[in-house]
């Protein structure tokens, strides 16, 4: 085999090691490359404007093969300096074939390009790799953050329109309406007690079963508040306790704060700073004290304590004006806890929701003895026959009002009315659901933002690549034609580019 046809395989990695070792390049080539490195700055900053050495020098450290082609292009655009014996004057044209001879010289251009060719295969290109594929990353990932808070969004959204629907409000103006909604509370009991009047009937059977079961002279108080929230209403508690209108009522006045808050966080009171308590408060004629003794009157009696006897003696005394109200609680006046509806107050309310439970469990029992055939063991009398159908229906009326007096609407309501600050803290909780949505979107938008930046960051990346690639390549092709020259035109290959 003709020693032409062999190739010379080189690893990229060793290359230099590889051209020392020949003694192509001397171990000292660094010292020498940094002297011609500061020369080419000095001679970069004297450059004409031409667009094939922007376009030379692009995406890559200028090296000697570079320094080649500039001078080609200097041949050009220095031709005006060229004297008689076809040597240029011009100091750019000196300056430039100064730096090629020095790079010549004991190769030191070879060994500066092995060292460029295993910096950029070992470290340039696979660090922009890398990082390419890092912002493609965010980018898939701000995808799915996009898409994750999209479903967030959608979901605090529904959860702020089912807190809204069950408390019966719109949602635009949350500390309003839900304070509408506990001043209308009253109605809504008033419309509560018009249902409770429809159980009558069930309350008589339940009455009529219970005396049918004990003996007889016995009388037993069954379902005694609900019988009288069935035949009174929603009255007060004043009645409901001592078994008699009162002559006036005192409403407790529950004071809800709806005073909105300006730009500034602070509230605004008016123009002025100060309260106006109106005029002086006038205390009446002044007391005086005159030399320390307190006057007072103008009569100047005196007390006489005396010799004189007190005379309890009442029978010659005027008592035509004085009226003897009637004893017991009879013309009182309800007030505080006793001014508030039998539904309105939770003690009482709570009595009634268990006595509608009670009521709720005979039905069901009942209801299943007149369905049941083979039932052993029956609450039944033989006095009490209905129907499976009105049994149903009266189990139904009684479910239906338990269900109006403790849904969650009802239960929050009565929180609100008993504890204005309850209102608050449930506008908050309303309000936190928006602010957090109002972050979410925000958050979106930061990451639409990153997910941006990072495309343009790839995509410039991208560029970096290919012209960092397409540089290394020219410059093996370089390398391996020098060193092949130097070997009689064998073929030399640099692996792991």
């Amino acid at each position: 085999m003709n020693e032409k046809d062999i190739s010379i395989d080189i690893a990229v990695r060793k290359l230099l090691d590889w051209l020392v070792s020949r003694r192509i390049c001397s171990r000292d080539w660094h010292e020498h490359a940094v002297k011609i490195r500061e020369k080419i700055g000095d001679a970069m900053q004297d450059m004409p404007e031409n667009n094939s050495i922007k376009e030379l020098l692009l995406g890559s450290h200028i090296n000697y093969f570079h320094c080649l082609k500039i001078v080609d292009i200097l041949k050009e655009t220095e031709a005006d300096s060229k004297n008689f014996f076809g040597q240029y004057g011009s100091k750019r044209m000196k300056d430039w074939k100064q730096i090629i001879s020095e790079y010549e010289n004991g190769c030191v251009y070879l060994a500066e390009s092995a060292q460029i060719l295993t910096q950029n295969t070992v470290y340039e290109i696979p660090a922009v790799k890398k990082n390419n594929q890092k912002l493609e990353q965010i980018q898939l990932e701000s995808d799915k953050k996009e898409e994750t808070a999209g479903k967030r969004i959608l979901e605090l959204d529904e959860e702020f329109r089912k807190q809204c629907k069950l408390l019966g409000i719109e949602g635009k103006s949350i500390k309003k309406e839900i304070i509408s909604l506990a001043r209308d509370l009253p109605e809504t009991y008033s419309r509560v007690a018009e249902k409770a009047a429809k159980l009558k009937d069930a309350s008589n059977l339940y009455k009529e079963f219970v005396q049918n079961n004990v003996n007889e002279g016995v009388e037993l108080k069954v379902l005694e508040n609900l019988n009288f929230l069935i035949e009174h209403g929603n009255v007060t508690t004043y009645q409901w306790k001592y078994g008699e209108k009162p002559i006036s009522v005192e409403t407790p006045i529950i004071e809800f704060k709806e005073e909105e808050e300006n730009e500034d966080g602070k509230i605004d009171f008016g123009d002025d700073n100060e309260v106006d308590f109106g005029n002086e408060v006038d205390f009446g004629d002044e007391v005086d004290f005159g030399d320390g003794e307190i006057d007072f009157g103008d009569s100047g009696a005196e007390i006489d304590f005396d010799g004189g006897e007190i005379d309890f003696d009442i029978e010659g005394v005027d008592t035509s004006c004085i009226v003897v109200e009637e004893g017991g609680m009879a013309g009182g006046v309800a007030k505080e806890e006793e001014a508030l509806s039998i539904l309105d107050n939770r003690r009482t309310r709570t009595i009634i929701i268990d006595e509608l439970e009670e009521l709720s469990g005979f039905l069901t029992q009942r209801l299943c003895e007149t369905e049941s055939e083979s039932i052993k063991f029956s609450i039944g009398s033989g006095n009490q026959n209905h129907d499976p159908q009105t049994l149903r229906l009266m189990l139904s009326a009684v479910e239906c009002l338990t269900s109006s007096l403790t849904e969650v609407r009802m239960q929050q309501l009565q929180m609100i009315r008993d504890s204005p600050e309850f209102a608050d803290r449930l506008a908050d909780t309303l309000k936190q659901k928006q602010k957090l949505k109002n972050k979410v979107e925000s958050s979106i938008e930061d990451i639409r933002r990153r997910k941006e930046e990072a495309g343009l960051e790839e995509k410039k990346g991208k560029v970096q690549l290919k012209i960092l690639q397409e540089r290394t390549r020219e410059l093996q092709r370089e390398v391996e034609k020098d060193i092949s020259q130097r070997y009689k035109g064998r073929t030399v290959i640099i692996s792991g580019i």
